[in-house]
């Protein structure tokens, strides 16, 4: 799933504990493994193009500075969406705080990823393997990005009235 997504239900999510933060982060940080396990349309990062072998194209950062240019901005785009989403739905004035612990969570496994893809660090090695390799999705949905990305709107919508049928009944 996109950023956006992923941070406007990791802030949903959290808002279910809001005076709980640690356990906010945990549902934010857990949450992004369910949504990636949901059948889904990414955009396309040109900076981590793999050929038919899966190996990455990332030849040398200079050939693709502009990718990875283009990349920053499109995923910083993305992130600021969704924690405007998610400020905008989840923000709770008695607990300031916890729409963005959930967003901020949910966004770490990408981060994580990224970095991988970017350095190939040993430590990052069994993380990355768990998150593509396990949980997401093998089902890619064949659709063109903009509609990918409408269905991953829908998607979170569908998920935003549980999260609010479950607050409501919750803390009735």
């Amino acid at each position: 799933m996109i950023l956006s997504v992923h941070a406007t239900f990791g802030a949903a999510v959290a808002s279910l504990v809001p005076s709980h933060p640690v356990l906010g982060f945990v549902l934010g940080f857990t949450s992004h493994f369910v949504l990636d396990a949901i059948p889904h349309r990414d955009y396309d990062l040109i900076s981590t193009e793999t050929g038919p072998d899966k190996k990455l194209k990332l030849i040398d950062l200079i050939q693709k500075k502009f990718g990875l240019i283009r990349d920053i901005m499109v995923v910083s785009f993305d992130a600021l969406i969704g924690l405007s989403l998610a400020f905008l739905f989840f923000f709770d004035p008695v607990h300031p705080w916890i729409f963005f612990i959930g967003a901020i969570s949910s966004l770490i496994p990408d981060g994580l990823t990224f970095l991988y893809l970017l350095f190939k660090h040993k430590s990052l090695t069994s993380f990355f393997n768990f998150h593509v390799d396990r949980v997401h999705t093998k089902f890619i949905l064949k659709l063109d990005q903009v509609t990918g990305v409408l269905f991953q709107f829908f998607t979170i919508g569908v998920l935003i009235v549980v999260i609010v049928l479950v607050r409501y009944f919750l803390f009735l």
